[in-house]
């Protein structure tokens, strides 16, 4: 059986009251720039201008575990940054939501309590950065490898910058592309459906599946017919387990390697999104820093973009080679033109403007 996990919060979320969900059983920070501990102390001030050859430590969150592409690509942004910067900027990395969850990195860094996380692009809209939003639309891209030649494209930079042009508390930085996410049910919702060989829209009718908290992925479920349910990552193992929710949709290497196929062994390969994570920072911490720091966290950034891509393309084919002996069945959707139907709705409420945006990413013309 799968160990329960154990919620840790920042003190300083604590302070302010934040309605934050339960966050994983974590190991030890990884801290091998620093070699130090969890910090519990808040920031309350904005962070002052960096003076040449001032050590500047950066505490990056991430909800997800080492053997994840968005922590490779962390890690190896930990080493690039050391090394450009001669030690003078490290990171201390902490993995499996030491820090608490997705809502609760994010809101740490609009406050500034957390200097760096790993963001998901579908979320970033409901915390005030819409337009990079749009890359997370359902069946806008077919694979992985288009959805990284867009965010190494100029049209893909546009999209990054758009954040700080936002002026909601952050700078993204750089991207993490991931594959695609799709669907997985429990064994009761599999029998309950009659055992199918393959998977159709009629079947989403009603079933209750686990959501990020963001609109456009509840606005995405509601379209093909199932009842979104926003729950907290933390929670979303035993909530399976339990049956608070049939199913739930996330990247094939996270359902893995968060042993989600111990209580949902059915796999739907929907691929109804590439909900693509993004390197952000706090503003604040952003420009307090020299030009040539940026720089340095520029280049970094591309490392561990890179190193990111590298790590999924790979282990997303491995994953799904090793649905065999981990007790996973894959189900073909059969009717893929009909849910690229259902969710004509969910596009039609975007302006003039982001319509044309949306067509650029639709064409490939970036």
């Amino acid at each position: 059986m799968k160990k329960r996990w154990v919620a840790m919060t920042m003190a300083g979320l604590m302070a302010l009251s934040l309605a934050a969900c339960g966050s994983s059983k974590a190991p030890e920070a990884t801290t091998a720039a620093t070699g130090g501990t969890a910090a519990t102390e808040t920031k309350t001030t904005e962070a002052a201008p960096a003076v040449s050859g001032d050590s500047i430590v950066l505490k990056w969150s991430e909800v997800n575990g080492d053997d994840y592409g968005a922590t490779v690509g962390a890690k190896a942004f930990q080493e690039k940054i050391k090394e450009l910067s001669g030690g003078q900027i490290t990171v201390d990395l902490y993995t499996n939501g030491t820090l608490g969850d997705e809502k609760t990195s994010m809101q740490g860094i609009q406050m500034g309590t957390l200097d760096m996380f790993r963001g998901n692009v579908s979320s970033l809209p409901n915390y005030g950065a819409p337009t990079i939003g749009l890359t997370g639309l359902p069946y806008l891209f077919k694979d992985m490898t288009q959805f990284h030649d867009m965010a190494e494209s100029s049209l893909g930079q546009e999209m990054l910058d758009s954040v700080d042009k936002d002026d909601c508390g952050y700078v993204a930085l750089g991207w993490l592309v991931e594959g695609p996410r799709s669907l997985f049910i429990t064994e009761s919702t599999y029998n309950k459906l009659g055992k199918p060989s393959s998977f159709t829209i009629d079947q989403m009718k009603g079933l209750k599946i686990r959501v990020p908290e963001t609109d456009l992925m509840v606005n995405t479920m509601k379209g093909l017919g199932a009842s979104a349910t926003p729950i907290a990552y933390s929670e979303l193992y035993t909530s399976l387990q339990s049956g608070v929710v049939d199913g739930a949709e996330n990247g094939v290497t996270s359902y893995l390697s968060n042993s989600f196929n111990e209580v949902a062994p059915y796999f739907i390969t929907d691929a109804h999104t590439f909900g693509c994570g993004v390197i952000l920072m706090n503003k604040d911490k952003w420009n307090s820093l020299t030009d040539e720091q940026k720089g340095w966290m520029q280049e970094a950034s591309k490392v561990a973009s890179d190193a990111c891509y590298e790590y999924n393309q790979k282990q997303e084919q491995e994953s799904f080679d090793s649905f065999a002996d981990k007790g996973v069945t894959k189900l073909e959707v059969s009717d893929l033109d009909k849910w690229q139907e259902a969710v004509q709705d969910v596009y039609a409420t975007y302006s003039a403007d982001d319509q044309e945006i949306i067509k650029k990413l639709a064409a490939g013309t970036y």
